[in-house]
């Protein structure tokens, strides 16, 4: 097994050291698209939505997903998140849609950023560059366009950061969340203090990140997340899934306690793969932490191996952020243990190649 204490073995696998400065630079692409997002310049109409649409599709996909979890009891109006080609038909001029693609190329939202757009739709978007930006600029349409310069591996999921900052400063912008920005940005600030420790420096015995990456190993993860922390649970299973290039799944409690709990008897071959992390808060309600201690004797009763996790951060906010940067360091390990390189991503490259060529 690849010394995860080795730095030039890490970045051997990887090509190269882009994807090591992209995941220690979570932090700074929080900062960065925050503090830009905030100052776009929307129509005063904008202000006054019955509803938000986010389109966005995998790493685009799950940023906003983690907005959406962690504020649900902030956002003020119905706010979902559309992955499909197909825009729900309640949309109308006073639908706030938002088109997220961080290359700006996804098909799907281009395709749902043109029916928006015919529908009088209330049309933003959040991009690094592509076909989305350049549409939302010719429309004259508010846009935020970033400039990934703390990203250098160009590769969405290991750039989060720049999403979840920028669909953060877009909300606060139109006053659509009940949460003042200088919180945010305290809990931005406190973010490199909380993920410093899971750095390449510092040594495995030291590193929660390494450690549960070796214990991740040639398992089947699941990634059991609850309340505010749902949609940091679906980007760590993206993320191992691309970058560790390794099968996972994300599960959310109470919901499965109304059937997985059923389903762990059979393969028994399942067993010896399968590892749930119980990723723990001590701010979830007192029901679900409950839940969780239940839970974990019932995965443990099927002698499926667990691991307990729980956060440092003082709020909400703080222990979102602290989460996704532990993901990225996890999958960046795991990666480094398959030796594979996390900037890669053959089978979409190659999908997305069919896909143009039966047009």
């Amino acid at each position: 097994m690849l010394n995860l204490d080795d730095e030039w073995a890490i970045r051997k696998t990887q090509g190269d050291e882009a994807v090591l400065k992209s995941v220690n630079n979570f932090p700074q692409q929080l900062n960065q698209a925050f503090n830009e997002s905030c100052k776009i310049e929307f129509p005063q109409s904008y202000r006054v939505v019955k509803n938000i649409v986010v389109c966005g599709m995998g790493g685009s996909r799950f940023t906003p997903l983690i907005v959406k979890e962690l504020f649900k009891n902030e956002i003020k109006v119905p706010y979902i998140i559309n992955d499909d080609y197909l825009l729900p038909s309640f949309v109308d001029p006073e639908t706030l849609v938002v088109l997220s693609s961080y290359s700006g190329t996804t098909e799907e939202i281009v395709r749902c950023g043109k029916t928006a757009f015919e529908k009088g739709a209330k049309l933003t978007g959040l991009s690094a560059d592509g076909e989305i930006a350049t549409f939302l600029k010719k429309k004259n349409l508010p846009v935020y366009i970033f400039n990934p310069i703390y990203n250098p591996s160009q590769q969405q999921r290991i750039g989060s950061g720049y999403m979840v900052g920028g669909h953060l400063g877009i909300l606060a912008k139109l006053n659509l969340i009940n949460v003042k920005s200088l919180v945010i940005k305290q809990a931005i600030k406190s973010c490199s203090a909380l993920t410093k420790s899971y750095k390449i420096s510092v040594v495995t015995k030291k590193n929660i990140a390494k450690i549960l990456a070796k214990k991740l190993y040639n398992q089947y993860p699941y990634y059991i997340v609850s309340e505010f922390l749902t949609g940091v649970g679906n980007g760590i299973a993206n993320q191992t899934n691309e970058t560790a290039k390794t099968i996972s799944s994300f599960r959310v409690v109470p919901e499965l306690n109304h059937h997985l709990m059923e389903g762990l008897k059979f393969p028994s071959r399942h067993r010896s793969l399968a590892t749930f992390v119980f990723f723990f808060s001590s701010l979830y309600s007192p029901q679900i932490k409950k839940r969780f201690y239940i839970t974990k004797e019932v995965i443990e009763q099927n002698n499926i191996k667990t691991i307990w996790y729980e956060l440092k951060g003082k709020n909400k906010i703080e222990q979102v952020f602290e989460l996704m940067g532990l993901g990225s360091y996890i999958t960046m390990y795991l990666a480094a243990l398959y030796n594979q390189n996390p900037a890669l991503i053959p089978y979409v490259d190659y999908f997305k190649k069919k896909l143009k060529e039966m047009k």
